[in-house]
């Protein structure tokens, strides 16, 4: 071999051995960015996802209390839940325990224990929405990240209730006996809509897996109307059901797959993550864009690599037969 020959044997040497470290180092980037984004939930950028979905608790007209009494939201002047929150400190986007109410005139009011990204503990929420139907939706708050601080799998209780002519909330932490309330607008109706409430919902803009892998429960130990307890009568709403047809519907995308509601000894109902195997799977929104950049990168890296390696064997081949002659 000449030379020259020696020349390009070390050019193409070289350039395949750049283009072998460039393949790897992208495809290490990309990995170590999957792994970062997984293992840290709340690191995002950027707005909330345009939408929440909601796993929630429906109330129709009729429902059974303990003592066998039926429920009638005509007549409900207060609306109590005893709750213990999940075992979740870290999210990527809000995640919400919430208590909703529909008065006649199609107002929702609502009084939430939320857990934001950049927070380790659950705070106090509430607000009322005129106009479930308006894009986008209209929020008057009466609650922005207050108090009670409630600690992950805290137990607490959120009420709705009317008083001396006016809706009125709480947040009670039962854990800790810190205690915040509160009042909605006053022109709001006196009555509430007769139908199906979704009086109770986990509801959040996160679909990551990690932020709920390990969150336990949220449970609902208690639903008490005008201080009886409701024992039957409720149903599940997540997705679309032709079934059902509640007045309103908290959040309004599916339910990631790992979430499930089931109801345990009767009258508690719990919230809980499940091991999800489907390649459908949602991927956690915080994964960073690098990873659908570089795929396609390294799918070029790869092409062009073995068109190059290939046209310059070819290459040596022909030139070898042509030596021959």
């Amino acid at each position: 071999m000449n030379g020259q020959g020696n020349k390009e044997a070390r050019a193409e040497s070289e350039l395949i051995l750049i283009l072998m470290v460039v393949w790897i180092l992208s495809f290490s980037v990309a990995s170590n960015s999957a792994a970062f984004a997984a293992s840290n939930p709340n690191q995002t950028q950027g707005q909330y996802p345009s939408g929440s979905w909601g796993l929630g608790l429906v109330v129709p007209e009729g429902s059974e209390f303990v003592y066998g009494e039926k429920l009638s939201w005509a007549n409900t002047t207060s609306v109590s839940l005893t709750v213990t929150l999940p075992n979740i400190g870290l999210t990527d986007y809000p995640v919400l325990a919430v208590e909703s109410l529909m008065a006649t005139d199609g107002s929702v009011m609502q009084v939430a224990a939320g857990l934001y990204p950049n927070d380790t503990s659950w705070l106090g929420y509430g607000w009322c929405i005129r106009n479930v139907q308006a894009t986008p939706q209209v929020y008057e708050w009466v609650l922005n990240s207050s108090k009670p601080e409630m600690a992950p799998g805290a137990t607490i209780s959120l009420s709705i209730y009317l008083s001396q002519g006016r809706w009125r909330f709480t947040i009670d932490d039962l854990t800790t006996h810190d205690r915040t309330e509160g009042s909605y607008a006053s022109d709001l109706p006196k009555l509430l809509k007769v139908g199906d409430q979704e009086v109770f919902a986990l509801e959040s803009y996160s679909t990551n897996s990690v932020v709920f892998a390990n969150m336990g429960n949220l449970t609902l130990h208690a639903l008490r109307v005008n201080g009886e307890q409701i024992i039957a009568g409720w149903y599940e709403y997540g997705s679309w059901d032709t079934r059902h047809n509640p007045l309103f519907v908290v959040g309004g995308l599916t339910p990631p797959p790992y979430l499930s509601l089931s109801e345990v000894n009767g009258s508690v109902l719990v919230w809980s993550y499940e091991q999800w195997f489907s390649s459908e799977q949602p991927q956690p929104q915080s994964a960073p864009i690098i990873l659908f950049v570089a795929v396609p990168a390294l799918a070029a890296i790869a092409v062009f690599s073995i068109a190059y390696v290939t046209r310059r064997w070819t290459s040596r081949i022909t030139r070898g037969e042509s030596n021959k002659t």
